[in-house]
């Protein structure tokens, strides 16, 4: 299945509040139900290795629902005010509107620098500046995941859209999710070019991708 690049409507700064907020609450029971926040806390634990009470900048972060599930220091980092708005009074993150590709942030001014389904909103060429970056402001290393583009998952969220087991924005962004996704060989071909000391990228259950960048 080849690439295509297609804008998803919850990146659009004028989302309608109810359908946005709707997708919002929908990637939350995709990360607790299809294995997203289980593969996000096991590739930052090795990544770590139990380093004690990191502090953990997440890019793409949302209503930071990830970076929560680690207990620890956070900071949700992402382009859209409106979805760091979104549940901040349940959260424990501290959060920040910024380009992921210029973070506003100091060398290694955190422990690690993670996301999850994010990496396929960029290209090649942007991923690769974003990872650097990301090399720079962490003083682990860099934790990402996100859905392999395979038949499967693609076939999945077109039921949940024929089922109408998702909201109008879900219901659109999922397919365009999955179909412009990355492999696991495209990801480490990113990954190798990013002058990073040591990395792994291995495949995880349901369909994902862990990549692991070392400093």
């Amino acid at each position: 299945m080849e690439r295509l690049d297609t804008p998803e409507l919850l990146d659009e700064h004028d989302a309608e509040p109810k359908a946005m907020e709707r997708s919002l609450r929908d990637l939350q029971r995709f990360n607790r139900w299809c294995g997203g926040t289980r593969v996000y806390r096991k590739i930052v634990r090795r990544l770590l290795n139990n380093c004690e009470h990191p502090l953990v900048i997440d890019l793409g972060a949302g209503t930071a629902d990830l970076v929560d599930s680690l207990g620890g220091n956070g900071i949700a980092v992402d382009w859209n005010l409106r979805h760091l708005l979104y549940q901040r009074h349940t959260s424990h993150a501290r959060r920040v509107v910024a380009d992921v590709r210029r973070l506003p942030f100091c060398d290694n001014a955190a422990d690690a620098v993670t996301s999850s389904h994010f990496f396929h909103h960029f290209t090649p060429e942007e991923n690769m500046e974003i990872l650097r970056e990301s090399l720079r402001v962490a003083r682990v290393g860099v934790a990402m995941t996100d859905t392999r583009r395979h038949l499967a998952p693609l076939l999945f969220t077109l039921l949940l859209r024929w089922l109408r087991l998702v909201g109008r924005i879900t219901a659109f962004d999922a397919p365009a999710s999955i179909r412009r996704g990355y492999t696991t060989s495209e990801t480490r071909a990113i990954a190798e070019r990013t002058g990073a000391k040591q990395l792994a990228v291995d495949n995880y259950v349901p369909l994902r991708w862990g990549m692991l960048l070392w400093k």
